[in-house]
């Protein structure tokens, strides 16, 4: 498949923050994965440790990094970059929502 339709593929919502992965495994792509995600004003996501790294690209709005005890502003466009193991939370601080697509490369092995 060349062409995956946004609109086709199932929603995670939760208090102003809606989500859908854009390529992963079960659509039939592997190695690596893409979230893509919306928090709304003053909405906020925690970040889960993965035991592979992440680049999480700022598509629109502003934002506050929370990892290694401190925060740090951005605004886009720009990347995050997140190391194995990190952890923290990313908080939508603008007046716009807050666009991001996070990649990263699973570590478990494809299913054979």
């Amino acid at each position: 498949m060349h062409v995956i339709d946004h609109s086709t593929l199932p929603r995670l919502q939760d208090a102003g923050r809606q989500r859908f992965a854009a390529a992963h495994r079960a659509l039939g792509f592997a190695p690596f994965e893409l979230w893509v995600e919306t928090l709304e004003l003053d909405a906020g996501a925690d970040i889960l440790p993965l035991e592979s790294a992440r680049v999480m690209l700022v598509l629109s709005g502003h934002g506050k990094l929370f990892i290694d005890g401190a925060g740090q502003r951005f605004h886009a466009p720009c990347s995050l970059m997140l190391p194995p193991g990190a952890e923290g939370r990313v908080v939508n601080i603008g007046a716009e929502p807050l666009r991001l697509v996070t990649g990263f490369i699973p570590v478990d092995p494809p299913p054979v």
